[in-house]
């Protein structure tokens, strides 16, 4: 490592979270690109907080060059980009502070939803912790630990807990020590060599831990947390979805905008959204059923009709675009009722809208006469499928139905 860059636990970015503009020293370039096409730069200090404790990286800019990932090497901070960086030049590093607050935000929520779920009556402890794009989640130890899970009235006693402490506006305080390798602690990665600092987050009273990573000022940055759902995680743990500052304020955004379109699709207050839907349910289920006794009824005709004109010709098309698949079944089974499929005839039922295309249904007195139609088909229309005794295939078009139409009416099978 070297001795010109400043260790990872007392870099700028953790110093002073809110640090948004910053000016340094690169110390070091890649000559060449990686395979993925990056450079490596080292910085003297960074305001960009390289992945680490459950926190993804910082983005930004070292002058105009884009950094798109900040990592760790044991104690050293490495900068990604895709144009190098001259070394001893002095720079100005910009944060891309939306992320990063949000980041700060989740992570600092993270800290007291876990402190209030530690602490009476609730008693159950996090052993990890995610920080996804959209929701993040603590993994509380209900399974490797066989702590009892909250429940849903005591969940609701967190959130409220938790939004009134962060009403109270707690100070969050960083606690910093040195340490060597005879004194690194075990909770410290053990690519940690070389001496460091060590940081402890603590929220005023509450709670104290280890961790790297960057902090609001106190919990009434926070603004406000909301939990989501569970969920089972491995060995029995389950995991707690949850919400912190902007991220309640975006999903509450996105919940009303769709409040604002089922309220013109479903011409009613949100408030009875459940009850509209269920009652349009109902009256689906009830179509469904009307629509299944018409098929019913209607597949003997379709198929007297089919049974006719095979007294005429070999092969005989079906095209409804009002149809499906379910309807085609019919008509093949009425077909068998009636005995309609004589020697060297087949039935072709084809269902859905000329654009959009469908099911297709293929049935004759033997296998033979089946490929002999398929060959023809599949001339005239682009369709896969398969099957014995029948053969049943899907097309994503319709356009070129008339063309087979015609092909079929003037195939003679057997001659």
């Amino acid at each position: 490592m070297s001795p010109l860059q400043i260790h990872v636990g007392d870099l700028q970015c953790q110093r002073n979270p809110y640090c948004r503009e910053f000016q340094t020293t690169c110390i070091d370039c890649s000559e060449k690109p990686d395979k993925k096409g990056f450079y490596s730069v080292k910085l003297h200090d960074t305001i960009l907080f390289p992945e680490g404790g459950g926190q993804p990286f910082d983005t930004g800019f070292i002058d105009n060059v884009q950094v798109y990932n900040v990592q760790r090497k044991k104690l050293e901070h490495i900068h990604y980009t895709k144009s190098p960086v001259p070394v001893g030049k002095q720079v100005t590093v910009k944060l891309d502070w939306e992320r990063r607050w949000d980041h700060m935000q989740q992570h600092s929520g993270q800290h007291l939803l876990t402190a209030v779920l530690e602490q009476e009556p609730y008693c159950v402890d996090t052993g990890s912790w995610g920080l996804g794009e959209s929701k993040c989640y603590i993994e509380l130890q209900t399974g490797e630990k066989k702590q009892k899970m909250p429940t849903a009235e005591q969940l609701k006693q967190v959130e409220q807990r938790v939004n009134q402490i962060i009403i109270d506006a707690l100070p969050v305080i960083v606690h910093t020590e040195s340490y060597d390798d005879a004194s690194k602690p075990d909770s410290l990665p053990a690519d940690y060599v070389g001496g460091g600092t060590i940081r402890r987050v603590e929220i005023q009273n509450m709670d104290m831990n280890a961790c790297c990573g960057t902090h609001v000022l106190h919990t009434g940055h926070l603004q406000s947390v909301k939990l989501l759902h569970t969920e089972k995680a491995r060995g029995g743990n389950t995991r707690l979805f949850f919400l912190v500052g902007q991220r309640v304020t975006n999903s509450f955004d996105a919940a009303l905008q769709v409040s604002r379109q089922l309220n013109n699709l479903l011409s009613c207050p949100q408030e009875e959204f459940a009850e509209k839907v269920s009652k349009l349910q109902q009256t689906n289920r009830q179509n469904q059923k009307s629509a299944k006794r018409f098929m019913s009824e209607l597949a003997p005709f379709i198929a007297k009709d089919i049974a006719d004109q095979l007294t005429k010709q070999s092969v005989v098309l079906v095209y409804r675009e009002e149809a499906d698949m379910e309807l085609l079944q019919l008509i093949s089974y009425a077909l068998k009722d009636q005995d309609a499929l004589k020697p060297n005839t087949a039935v072709v039922l084809a269902a859905g809208e000329k654009n959009a295309g469908g099911p297709m249904l293929i049935v004759a007195d033997t296998d033979n006469t089946i490929q002999n139609v398929v060959k023809q088909v599949k001339e005239a229309i682009d369709i896969k499928g398969g099957g014995k005794g029948r053969w049943q295939g899907k097309s994503k078009s319709w356009k070129g139905i008339d063309v087979l139409q015609k092909q079929l009416d003037q195939l003679t099978i057997g001659a």
